[in-house]
This record gives structure tokens, sequence and C-alpha cells, in this order.
């Protein structure tokens, strides 16, 4: 445009058309203006947050963002999110203190990082442009989707120690004692360590014919297809351990790379223990890893034992890393299911293409 504009003004006085030269001249006094104005960069303060920090994969999360300092003036004031070094569209701001809202988009798993915020000043005509970065750089921890599931299959009574002896006496074990804290039963209250220690102790009690579980989440880039079929996988091992952690059930979650083994100790009171929730926060960080080995699975006592894995594992040795199991069951994430649900050995395979459809086998499987 200032390369016409000049054209124009000269071409117009050369060839004594006052009118284009008038043109010429108007052309490059808006060049100029618009110029001068995105140049003028006031001190403006940004004030961005997310809002939560920790939310499940494709529910909503809001950025809030204010400028303070800024004024109008001949410019328009744009701002883009960065995720993960991606930029959003572009938003408009009032630079002069009005909040602004604009959603993030949660489609993917996992820990991303939320800014710098980029943000634009553009001349009223678009004609000149400056940007500058602001804000501070947040990390947004993106949990697997919460797959509906309805429960896991009833514990077989064992002696306290773990074994397979069965039990026909009613009662719970006593496991261990904690210090009482707001919110306790007073019921749960030892009254004789409570008198000796001169603290109040709590009973930490355990069920014998509570199922003990065991989530195997197959890790290993090879046993799938497809790369969407290890989030899918991610999503059923989740949501096995939500349900067992909701139930009070004792779980212990691994990967058959053998990388992660969490243990999730059990409650009668079914108040969910702060092992479950770091296990939630690692299944939101989680991927999939070329060239592992599968490790062997320490089964023994185990009366729910499922394995998550993908169509191109080799299932009979993930049925026998389990297979001594009670209860042992393969779910395998196929986007192709040609072979249907079955068994290998005394394991049950379920098969189908996404979480969901492999939730709604395992309710039926369960009833």
């Amino acid at each position: 445009m200032l390369v016409t504009g000049l054209l124009l003004a000269v071409g117009g006085v050369l060839l004594r058309y006052p009118v284009i030269a008038a043109l010429g001249a108007f052309v490059v006094a808006l060049v100029v203006v618009e110029v001068v104005a995105v140049l003028r960069r006031p001190d403006v303060e940004v004030h961005r947050t997310v809002d939560p920090l920790v939310v499940v994969r494709q529910d909503p999360c809001v950025g809030h963002l204010r400028l303070a300092g800024g004024r109008a003036g001949l410019v328009r004031t744009l701002a883009q999110e960065s995720i993960d070094g991606v930029l959003t569209a572009p938003t408009h701001v009032d630079p002069r203190g009005a909040e602004t809202t604009y959603d993030i988009a949660t489609n993917r798993r996992g820990l991303l990082e939320v800014g710098p915020l980029r943000l634009q000043r553009v001349s009223l005509c678009g004609m000149a442009a400056t940007t500058t970065q602001g804000g501070d750089v947040v990390r947004l921890r993106v949990l697997p989707r919460r797959i509906p599931l309805a429960s896991l299959p009833p514990g077989h009574r064992r002696a306290a120690t773990g074994g397979g002896d069965s039990l026909e006496l009613g009662g719970t074990d006593l496991v261990g004692l904690h210090e009482y804290a707001v919110g306790d039963d007073l019921r749960r209250l030892h009254w004789a360590t409570s008198a000796r220690t001169g603290t109040l102790m709590v009973r930490e009690d355990a069920d014998p014919a509570q199922p003990h579980v065991c989530v195997l989440l197959d890790d290993r880039e090879e046993s799938y297809a497809a790369g969407d079929d290890f989030e899918e996988a991610v999503e059923l091992a989740a949501a096995l351990c939500r349900v067992a952690g909701e139930a009070g059930d004792p779980l212990r979650f691994t990967t058959a790379s053998g990388r992660h083994d969490v243990l999730v100790p059990g409650s009668t009171t079914r108040q969910v223990p702060r092992e479950a929730h770091e296990l939630e926060l690692l299944l939101a960080e989680i991927d999939a890893a070329p060239g592992r080995e599968l490790r062997q699975v320490h089964h023994r006592g185990l009366d729910v034992a499922v394995v998550v894995t993908g169509s191109a594992a080799e299932l009979p040795l993930l049925a026998l890393a389990v297979g001594e199991a009670l209860d042992p069951t393969l779910c395998v994430v196929d986007p192709d299911p040609a072979v249907p649900s079955g068994a290998v050995g005394t394991t049950t395979v379920l098969r189908a293409p996404g979480s969901r459809t492999l939730a709604r086998l395992w309710d039926g499987q369960v009833r």
C-alpha cells in the first residue's frame, strides 16, 4: 500500500492529475498513521487464569483473560492461546480491563502446557500489526474420559494372609491403626490403644471377602494396531481402577512393560485413599513405550485380574500372566473385531473397537 500510494502521488504530480496525487497522498498518510498506531505499545499487564487445572478429557475448560493499563485507540487487540505450541483461534480482547473468556480444547489426554499468550495489536484497516507475548505458562492435566462401568465381580472369602483358604465366618480383619482425623467414624475407635498412647486411634479394617483386583495395562506400543487404540485402553483401565477405588477394594495397577506398579489399599469405609488419586493423575500422563518385554505379574491371591491390551498383542502370553487368578479377563481394543469374544484357556476374552463398548461387554459379563 505504501508503494502504491507513492506511485499514485508521484504519477499524479508528474501527469498533473491532482485527484490521483491527492489519493496517493491519502494512502501514504493512512499507512503512516496505522504503523505509528501499532508501534505505540502501552505498558499492558496481562492477567490470565485457566479453570480448572485438572479436567476430564472433552470436559469444558475456560481461560479468563484481562488486560490492565491499555486503551483502545486506533488498534484492535487479539489474543491467541498456545497449547503445547499450537495456537488457538484469535479472540478479540478489550484492552481497557474488561474480562474475556475463551474455551480451551481438552481433546487430548496428558499434561498440557498452556501459554505463553500471544497478543497481537492490529490496526483498524489491517495494514500493520505487532505481536507480543504475555502471561505465565501453566500446566493443564487432562484425565482420561470417565467411562461408565457398573461394578466388579464379587470377591471370594479368604484368610487374612491373602491365601485361597475358604472362611465361612463373617467380620473384618484389623490391618492397622491411624490417628483420628476429622470425618472418621467414632465407632471405629480402638479404645485400648487410645488409652495406652493418650491419642485417639482409629481401626483400619479390611474385609477378607473383598475382591483383590489387579488391572494390567499393556503399555507396549507394538500391541496396538493404531495410535488411538491405546487411548481407548487407558480409558477402560481408568474406569476399572475408579470402580475398584470407589468400592474400597484392594487394587494393584501395573503395566506390561514394568514401568509402573501402584498399590491402592482397600477401605471398608469406602473413602477413596490418597493412592487412588495419585493413580488417577498417573493415568493422565501414561504413554505407550516401544520395544518393551512383557513382565510377569504376581497373581497369587487375586480375585479379579483384568488385562487391557490391543489387537496386535500376543493374547496367550498375556493370559498366562494372570491365568492363576480366580476371575481373569482379557479386554482387547480391536478396531475391526473379526474374531468374536471368547476365551483363551480359562481366561475370558472381550473384544470391541472402543472403551465404551468394552465397558458394556464387561457389565454384561459381571451380571
